[in-house]
């Protein structure tokens, strides 16, 4: 052919609309994958309670958050060690998008009761974040004689380096 430019023919035409319905069912079944999250959450929280129960203050580290590593150095080890292990619920993302998840769990030491441990995203990995458990139930109490008074101070280095820590280990926005 003379003066024809080279370009789609009827065939490649036919083979491009054959193929768009494959390729948005492959996209909507990859979008409607089961989110794991939760359950590695739950594994997760269970390997912490297993450090905790053999003693374990390398793995127990390694499975905390950095704010919360902090609290290994007053864990009363014996008396974890002595004590039933907490029975794992379930777990739930509080928000679709969320690297947050609420670990539910009962407690057999304490008639069954139930509480939330947190697990968090941080640099990459799935963590127990002890301090945010904590902020769960926590109760403010003040005495009546007491004010608030706020004292300002110089940022350490610690101080800095902790406000890097958490920008970093923020989800990109």
């Amino acid at each position: 052919m003379i003066g024809s430019s080279p370009g789609l023919g009827h065939d490649d035409v036919c083979n491009m609309i054959a193929r768009t319905p494959t390729l948005l069912l492959l996209a909507t079944l990859a979008s409607c994958s089961e989110d794991r999250g939760p359950t590695e959450a739950m594994n997760t929280f269970s390997a912490f309670q297993a450090a905790l129960q053999q003693r374990d203050t390398e793995s127990c580290r390694k499975l905390l958050t950095i704010a919360s590593q902090e609290a290994l150095a007053d864990m009363p080890w014996d008396a974890v060690a002595e004590k039933q292990p907490l029975l794992v619920v379930g777990a739930v993302r509080p928000h679709r998008d969320s690297p947050v998840f609420r670990v539910a769990i009962q407690d057999p030491n304490n008639d069954g009761a139930e509480a939330q441990f947190v697990v968090v995203r941080e640099y990459g990995r799935l963590v127990v974040d002890l301090v945010a458990s904590a902020g769960l139930t926590a109760k403010v109490v003040e005495a009546s004689s007491s004010k608030e008074q706020f004292v300002p101070r110089q940022l350490t280095p610690k101080d800095h380096e902790r406000i890097r820590q958490y920008e970093l280990s923020q989800p990109p926005r």
